[in-house]
């Protein structure tokens, strides 16, 4: 597996890092853990298709501290 956003040649080895596709519930969420704080970001219909055609989603964490970069992993 591979470090939270990093590829996989970038990998911390980590074994604890986790990507996990889980049910939009609150149950789901306290199961999951929230760890050291949580952050929760919203696609639109248009990002996700975006994505599927190879376009990477870019934001900003905590005002602008932290960029994340979420893409779909290639086979």
């Amino acid at each position: 597996m591979t470090g939270w956003g990093k590829p996989d040649s970038l990998s911390s080895g980590n074994s604890d890092d986790r990507i996990e596709l889980i049910e939009d519930t609150a149950e789901a969420r306290a199961k999951f853990g929230e760890n050291f704080g949580s952050f929760e970001f919203k696609l639109t219909r248009d990002q996700i298709e975006g994505l599927l055609t190879g376009k990477v989603v870019a934001f900003d964490i905590s005002q602008r501290e932290y960029a994340g970069f979420l893409s779909l992993k290639k086979k």
